[in-house]
């Protein structure tokens, strides 16, 4: 029996209507995912977009540093901050934070973002000022491998970093103490590092607490601008031997054989500045500056020739010190020392970043040749020429009776040194014994690293510890601290490498204010 199949009219529309339905939906999910598409990558771009307007605004901003190191401290880069700035077809905010003794740096931050958009981003940007002030040492050369005086040995304690332009020469397992060579901060040579003694050899305590040392570029180191005597003030420009006292923030000057002292207040353009002859230490003519006290306020200090640091009133001609053994040198600390720094607590970096909280002391000293600590003799008015020293009473070199040893035993020196040919160094470093410990807080730039003790010497590089035949026998014991004002700041009008600019050491994207 056959069956009747039912009626089948009209099932086609329904699968066409069904098909449409299906393709209406996935033509209107096409489109929303097109337009969605469409406005991510919109958002993308403008990201992007806002991404550049920040970058900008750091760059914009640098620019002006490196054309003024210390733009951060002017009326324009507040005018630049926390202003919408436009720039093409969008904005960019900056906000700077400007360093301190416990952060050393200055900090950009710079959001950015699109005209008529939502969308912003920020980035920050940390940056570091490359100088000669930047490095607690910083040196031409660094390779001599007799005298032992370019080496940093055992019982050295670095407390800052430390730039060679030369050789790195280090030696633990020689020297004055029962550790070191301790290297407390980053280390840096643009010639050879030459280990003498290694981990490995017995007795070796060198150590380095920031990393090993790195080799790096040479750092420029720029000679004395003829352009520092035309900013010197009226009256603070002198010819021949010049010695000052600082008492605070006045000051008194002795120029040549005068039998009058002068009393000043610290000059407005902060600059004293000395030239003459480079003869004689002592005559009158020779551009050499003797200077002790302490100073509140900022000054630098230019002499032509040589800089001797002393450990009294170098005005005071009547005053010879004694010898090394006498009370005078022994309770002695002489140097020149800042009125708003006590060292007393320092113990590390982070106490003497706040025992320099408050203080805006900050001296500069330039000799074209050497800074010298005063070893020997005295300035004094005399009518034998060119005889204007103490030496028994007598001329230099005529057999009149034993010299002075005017050196304290102990020494502080805060300032930024500068030797521009020379060194800075101990002036007959191998007379009158031993002393104490010479503490320099500041930055000490060179030609070449210049001796401030006499050791004996190695000729069998024995690797014991000690070392009978390599031990300190004179001069002092180094306690060098790095100023951390000298990573943002410098003394007046002090002198800048030619490679001398701000540098991006972090960059990272931060969430928007």
């Amino acid at each position: 029996m056959r069956c009747k199949l039912k009626n089948q009219q009209g099932a086609a529309l329904v699968i066409v209507l069904a098909l449409a339905i299906i393709a209406g939906i996935l033509g209107f999910a096409a489109m929303s995912v097109a337009e969605n598409q469409t406005i991510l990558v919109n958002r993308h771009q403008q990201r992007e977009r806002a991404l550049h307007f920040a970058e900008a605004g750091i760059h914009r901003y640098m620019a002006e540093l490196n054309d003024d190191l210390d733009f951060y401290t002017t009326g324009a880069s507040t005018a630049m901050q926390n202003v919408d700035t436009a720039l093409e077809d969008g904005y960019y905010k900056l906000q700077v934070i400007t360093p301190s003794t416990s952060n050393p740096y200055v900090t950009i931050r710079s959001t950015g973002w699109p005209a008529n958009s939502d969308i912003k981003r920020t980035v920050e940007a940390k940056l570091y000022k490359k100088t000669t002030l930047s490095n607690l040492i910083t040196a031409n050369v660094g390779e001599s491998r007799i005298d032992y005086f370019n080496r940093f040995l055992r019982g050295d304690v670095v407390n800052g970093p430390l730039h060679i332009n030369g050789n790195l020469i280090t030696n633990g397992h020689t020297g004055d103490g029962v550790d070191g060579p301790i290297f407390k901060d980053k280390v840096t040579y643009s010639g050879e590092w030459i280990r003498e003694s290694t981990p490995v050899t017995a007795g070796d305590t060198t150590t380095f607490l920031n990393g090993t040392p790195v080799r790096v570029e040479s750092m420029n180191m720029p000679p004395i601008s003829e352009s520092l005597e035309s900013k010197t003030d009226s009256g603070y420009v002198y010819t021949g031997r010049t010695c000052i006292y600082i008492n605070g923030s006045t000051l008194k000057i002795r120029n040549k054989a005068s039998s009058t002292i002068q009393t000043k207040s610290l000059p407005t353009n902060g600059i004293i500045y000395v030239k003459g002859g480079v003869g004689d230490k002592w005559h009158k003519d020779t551009a050499n500056v003797f200077v002790s006290g302490n100073l509140d306020g900022r000054l630098t200090i230019v002499a032509e020739n040589n800089i001797y640091i002393t450990a009294f009133d170098p005005t005071d001609w009547d005053r010879p010190a004694g010898n090394n053994t006498s009370p005078m040198a022994k309770s002695g600390t002489g140097g020149i020392t800042y009125a708003g720094l006590n060292m007393a607590g320092v113990s590390d970096k982070a106490s003497l970043a706040e025992a320099l909280k408050n203080c805006d002391d900050m001296l500069g000293l330039i000799a074209n040749k050497d800074v010298v600590i005063l070893h020997k003799n005295w300035p004094k008015q005399s009518t034998d020429s060119p005889a204007y020293y103490w030496l028994g009473w007598g001329p230099y070199g005529k057999g009149y009776g034993n010299y002075n040893d005017v050196a304290p035993y102990n020494m502080n020196i805060h300032a930024s040194i500068y030797a521009v040919t020379g060194s800075f160094r101990y002036e007959e470093l191998y007379e009158d014994g031993k002393k104490g410990w010479l503490t320099v807080v500041g930055s000490i730039s060179q030609y070449e690293i210049g001796p401030v003790a006499g050791f004996g010497l190695n000729i069998l590089d024995l690797k014991i510890l000690p070392d009978p035949l390599h031990t300190r026998l004179s001069g002092y014991g180094k306690n060098y601290w790095h100023d951390p004002r000298l990573m943002y700041d410098a003394p007046p009008n002090f002198l800048e490498s030619i490679s001398s600019g701000w540098e991006i050491i972090e960059w990272r994207e931060t969430s928007n204010p």
